[in-house]
């Protein structure tokens, strides 16, 4: 955790309030957009954290017949307090509440509280997830910052992956998904995560709108 104390992702976001309004306006009108949120420099910290986290496999389906969703990748909710992980997930907050502070039309009038964490480990070869929506109680925006790895991430038209819309996220940058209440709505985009070409770590940040996670504690 030496890093953590001299990391300074507030002034180390490439990103700024502007171009956080921007893909935010993006994710409006096509679903999902990413950015360029970290210089290369800053990955450093956060992928060795990620490497050493202690992981457990994902379900490999959850729900059954057409509903079915297939997954094959780890996982972990489990994310040091005092961590470079959290660190980022503050200052990122902190970003997009100024980003929708300063829109005309906020998507998200009542703001933005990041109060779920999870880190994904994608093994190169693996099969990714199919076709699925996040679960309802996700609301407003999923963030997902890329932290090392290659992989696609696609949106679609539905579980059978119709009509497949890549958002390129390379390293480093940041993905943004509408949740329901975006802009008033209450679709949810299907999505899907294939084509692991190498060890692929994700930090994926949501709203959970059940009324014990309010708290905004992990």
């Amino acid at each position: 955790m030496a890093h953590t104390a001299i990391l300074d992702f507030d002034t180390a976001f490439v990103a700024d309030a502007t171009a956080m309004a921007d893909a935010l306006r993006r994710v409006g009108d096509e679903e999902a957009a990413s950015l360029a949120l970290l210089p290369a420099g800053a990955l450093g910290p956060l992928l060795e954290e990620a490497r050493g986290l202690r992981y457990r496999p994902a379900r490999p389906v959850v729900g059954q017949g057409d509903t079915a969703v297939h997954q094959d990748f780890d996982l972990t909710t489990e994310l040091p307090p005092d961590g470079a992980l959290l660190a980022l997930s503050r200052a990122l907050n902190r970003l997009i509440g100024e980003a929708l502070a300063g829109m005309r039309s906020a998507p998200l009038p009542g703001g933005f509280e990041i109060n779920d964490y999870i880190v994904q480990r994608y093994p190169a070869g693996c099969e990714g997830m199919s076709p699925h929506r996040d679960h309802i109680r996700y609301t407003g925006l999923v963030a997902i910052v890329m932290l090392g790895g290659a992989g696609r991430f696609l949106v679609c038209d539905d579980r059978a992956g119709a009509n497949g819309r890549e958002i390129p996220c390379a390293p480093g940058d940041l993905l943004l998904m509408r949740a329901p209440g975006f802009q008033g709505r209450g679709d949810r985009p299907f999505h899907a995560v294939r084509d692991i070409t190498e060890d692929r770590y994700i930090l994926g940040l949501r709203h959970d709108a059940r009324p014990e996670r309010w708290d905004g504690q992990a």
